[in-house]
């Protein structure tokens, strides 16, 4: 069994930028770059049991190998069955590309068997296999940016050969990476480097292949002057790929969604080639630090920035600065610029609306007053009971003017003319004109009373224009006032008052010096009305939210209120009249609508004269008739001007993000 296994096993060890078990090949569009001094090629080394030699020359440089001595003591049959099956382990795993598992097993069959040169020489292949495998773990760690884990596995291959000098090699350009890294922190702080960007030659290729993944992806990037280092994680699938025109971008994508794959670039000229799942993006993606500016934004929005980073780009890292608007994010190339691309979009600004409000306010008034007032009430008396009361009222009045020979005894005419003249008689109805009738002592007298006549107009005509213009951001609410406050009592609380003890006033004590500065009791007990004022907004208040829409169309949110004095009291509080529009209307851009129009008639009549009289024919115009008209009218025009317009377009554009399998 040994034997026949022995012919057909082959140790294939390889460099970095090739990995095990892999052959080049030529692509049918262009040459391969050839490879650069510092890639060694390929090497394979048969298996030991073909070549029956003593010593083994290693394949990479390093401390060649010794001929092996066969000591004086032989193994067991045991321990020969032993190392034989841990031998045909070690082969397995070299067939499965895996060094470490296949140089403990070689390890543990010589040790069992030290007599046998084979164990010894394939123990030395797996590990010279083992450092190579190694050296290209390290070489990738320290392309991606992670030199701890590319240290580590220098320190183990050098564990395993102290003096091969391509393992010193790589150390030292892991120091002088380091080193670089340093000498860049200065006092102007880190100064760090962009991602790489990848120099593909330009021009499009047509392609037409079959064959392996790996094949048909060195085939495909060679053609474009772009060396590819595969990761184990990329198998052998037999893929066909026939595309025409392409350029290096359109061919890299078609090549992503064929195979399975992502590149990472390493340099301007070569890419690590890996599967795309998320385990191997955690692993050979570059994380980029950026710290993103949010001016504008209240907090709840610059959450919501960073929760989308979080969430839907995956970010690892979105960290958020909301007093400085700032958002720091550690991610992946492709997903950093997912992100930029979507916050390009987000932050464009909204939508802004000029809108243009126009309020006519007309109020007429018109009072008129015309017309003859009659006396409503006359007044019939006795004309000798009236001049008897007034000469007994006034007897003293009377004797002085006869006894001074003014009028004659029993001249009671001229004795009344001249009591009139002087002032003595004021309030008696003899005073007034007076129409008589009968006579003797039946003689009467009737007062007609007062009669008046008016004519008069009072007219009023108040236009008012309100021209508004409000510039608002889309989904804002906007308030316009105009007018002013009036003062209202809403209630009233008294303090002082009561019975007070202070002493030196109201008992014995400094009553003389408290009195001196001014302070005595009545001052102290006098109860003081204090109001509680409330202020209303009288006038004109406009609150307008809009919503612009696709189509050059905007919806208005509106809420207007018109609050003025009623001119009537009630328990000592003015009366309002307050008018309010509330509604929400869609205009087109630069449209005008008249969304409030309304008419107010008011009209009052009022007749004076007597009842029956003023209703005949021919008499109604004679009657006082006043009449008072108030008309209001008031009419509201909206017109709506989009002057800024963000996302034209109904969705964004598509961003590809990276699937995982």
């Amino acid at each position: 069994m040994a034997g026949a296994l022995a012919a057909t096993l082959v140790f294939p060890l390889t460099i970095f930028g090739q990995q095990p078990g892999e052959t080049g090949s030529n692509s049918s569009a262009a040459d391969s770059k050839p490879a650069s001094a510092e890639m060694l090629p390929s090497v394979s080394v048969s298996h030991p049991l073909l070549p029956q030699t003593p010593n083994v020359t290693p394949p990479v440089a390093g401390k060649p190998l010794a001929t092996v001595a066969a000591p004086s003591t032989p193994a067991t049959p045991k321990q020969q069955r032993q190392a034989e099956k841990l031998y045909l382990q070690g082969a397995k795993a070299i067939e499965q590309n895996n060094p470490r598992v296949a140089f403990e097993d070689f390890t543990r069959a010589v040790s069992l068997n030290p007599s046998n040169s084979q164990y010894a020489a394939a123990k030395e292949i797996a590990r010279q296999h083992l450092i190579t495998l190694l050296v290209q773990e390290a070489d990738k760690a320290r392309l991606s940016q992670h030199p701890e884990d590319s240290r580590k596995k220098l320190e183990e291959a050098l564990a395993l050969d102290p003096k091969n000098p391509f393992v010193r090699q790589h150390v030292d350009e892991l120091a002088d990476d380091q080193k670089m890294s340093f000498d860049q922190v200065d006092e102007a702080g880190v100064s760090a480097e962009g991602p790489i960007e990848l120099t593909p030659s330009n021009g499009k290729k047509s392609f037409h292949l079959k064959g392996s993944q790996q094949d048909i992806l060195r085939q495909v990037l060679s053609a474009y002057q772009v060396t590819p280092v595969m990761d184990s994680s990329v198998t052998s699938q037999a893929i066909r790929l026939d595309a025409d025109d392409l350029d290096y971008a359109q061919a890299a994508q078609m090549l992503n969604l064929v195979t399975g794959t992502f590149f990472v670039p390493l340099d301007p000229r070569r890419v690590l080639v890996a599967k795309d799942t998320k385990e191997n993006r955690s692993k050979f993606e570059r994380l980029l630090v950026e710290s993103i500016y949010l001016p504008g934004l209240n907090t709840t929005e610059l959450n919501d920035i960073s929760n989308v980073a979080k969430t839907v780009f995956e970010a690892p890292v979105a960290s958020l600065q909301p007093q400085r608007n700032i958002l720091t994010v550690r991610a992946p190339e492709p997903r950093m610029k997912a992100l930029n691309a979507t916050l390009e979009e987000l932050l464009d600004g909204r939508a802004q609306v000029m809108i243009e409000v126009k309020l006519y306010d007309i109020t007429r008034t018109r009072t008129t007053n015309i017309g003859v007032v009659l006396p409503s009430q006359t007044n019939v008396f006795n004309v000798d009971s009236e001049l008897n009361g007034l000469l007994q009222n006034n007897q003293a009045a009377i004797n002085q003017i006869i006894s001074s020979g003014l009028a004659a005894p029993g001249d009671y005419g001229a004795i009344l003319a001249i009591l009139i003249a002087t002032g003595q008689v004021t309030s008696s109805v003899l005073t007034q004109g007076f129409l008589t009738f009968g006579g003797g002592l039946s003689q009467f007298g009737y007062n007609l009373g007062t009669v008046s006549g008016n004519l008069q107009l009072n007219s009023s005509d108040a236009r008012a224009l309100d021209d508004i213009h409000l510039r608002v951001q889309d989904q804002e609410a906007a308030t316009f006032k105009v007018g002013s406050r009036y003062p209202i009592v809403s209630s009233t609380y008294s303090s002082g008052g009561g019975s007070l003890n202070v002493p030196g006033i109201s008992t014995a004590g400094l009553s003389s010096t408290l009195n001196g500065l001014g302070v005595n009791l009545s001052s102290l007990s006098a109860q003081v009305t204090i109001p509680q004022i409330q202020y209303e907004d009288l006038g004109l208040t406009l609150k307008a939210t809009p919503r612009v829409q696709h189509g050059q169309e905007v919806a208005l949110n509106m809420d207007l209120e018109l609050t003025a004095l009623g001119g009537s009291t009630l328990d000592g509080n003015p009366i309002l009249n307050n008018r309010k529009y509330t509604a929400t209307i869609t205009l087109k851009d630069g449209s005008s609508a008249l969304v409030v129009s309304n008419l107010s008639k008011q009209e009052n009549k009022a007749v004076t004269g007597l009842p029956g009289l003023d209703e005949l024919p021919g008499l109604r115009s004679a009657t006082n008739d006043a009449k008072d008209l108030n008309i209001s009218t008031l009419v509201l025009l909206v017109t709506p001007h989009i002057v800024r317009r963000s996302h034209m377009e109904v969705a964004g554009r598509e961003i590809l993000l990276p699937r995982h399998d």
